[in-house]
């Protein structure tokens, strides 16, 4: 089944620059008889949030079902699955402090009418506890989201402002006015992100794409799809602020990697 097997055709749709759908596209898409619509609702890599109430309104304008990938954005900005006629969500437990191994699929499009005759599905064993987790992460994220976002979004500033202030050419990816609040997703000029990493690994918990893709060399589908400048790409880094984080690691994050930064264009001067 799938594409390989001619059973469906995908298309990709671009984005821009700051990893964000045009609405145009996505209007002049729905125009061909789009059976099923699947767009994340915040970017994994560098945070960018999507227009989700205007793509469902293009969706349902075209009679075509919405799939919205929530993983990132749970627990972070508020979903609204009814208000904005999305046909399925997909989240992730681990994503919002609850149990790794555990996820939902929220569809009110899903029937609860028994299967026809001659159907049969066995149902596998329920992992009983990582759905209990789940949902009590769902419920503190939901309680605490609107506070830990105001506080979480000044942490990441002040991250960004203090390494903005001291490591020379260094500019932060994506869209500045619309990203998840914990997201920072920066790249550094003249210096390989690996060799960043590396200095830094004892301090700071950091990775040069997405966890998904760890170990990978090349840069991401994500910063490709950007179209961004290559030394952008090369010199890419991203970091999370998180309901943890403290005031006290950021600044000797910013610390560590300030002097990271430093040691490795002086390897590289002194080597090259």
């Amino acid at each position: 089944m799938g594409e390989r097997a001619g059973a469906m055709t995908v298309t990709w749709l671009p984005v821009n620059e700051h990893a964000r759908i045009s609405l145009e596209i996505v209007a002049r898409t729905l125009a061909r008889e789009v059976d099923l619509l699947c767009v994340m609702a915040a970017n994994n890599e560098v945070g960018t949030l999507q227009p989700v109430a205007a793509i469902a309104d293009l969706a349902r304008g075209a009679g075509t079902d919405l799939l919205v990938d929530a993983t990132q954005a749970a627990g972070k900005i508020p979903l609204q699955v009814d208000d904005w006629g999305v046909e399925y969500m997909v989240l992730s437990a681990h994503k919002i402090y609850g149990p790794k191994g555990v996820g939902a699929l929220v569809s009110p499009a899903v029937s609860t009418d028994p299967l026809p005759p001659g159907f049969d599905v066995h149902e596998s064993t329920p992992n009983v506890p990582g759905i209990v987790g789940m949902g009590e992460a769902s419920k503190i994220a939901k309680a605490e989201m609107a506070s830990d976002g105001v506080r979480i979004a000044a942490l990441r500033d002040r991250l960004q402002e203090r390494l903005l202030a001291t490591i020379p050419g260094l500019v932060v990816n994506g869209d500045i006015a619309n990203r998840l609040a914990g997201n920072l997703h920066v790249s550094i000029p003249g210096v390989p992100n690996d060799a960043v990493v590396a200095n830094v690994r004892h301090a700071v918990a950091l990775s040069t794409g997405a966890a998904c893709a760890s170990g990978a060399d090349a840069p991401s589908h994500v910063l490709r799809a950007m179209d961004i400048a290559d030394w952008r790409q090369q010199g890419a880094l991203r970091m999370s602020v998180g309901r943890f984080t403290t005031e006290d690691e950021v600044d000797r994050a910013a610390a560590a990697l300030e002097v990271a930064v430093g040691m490795v264009k002086h390897s590289m001067q002194a080597f090259g």
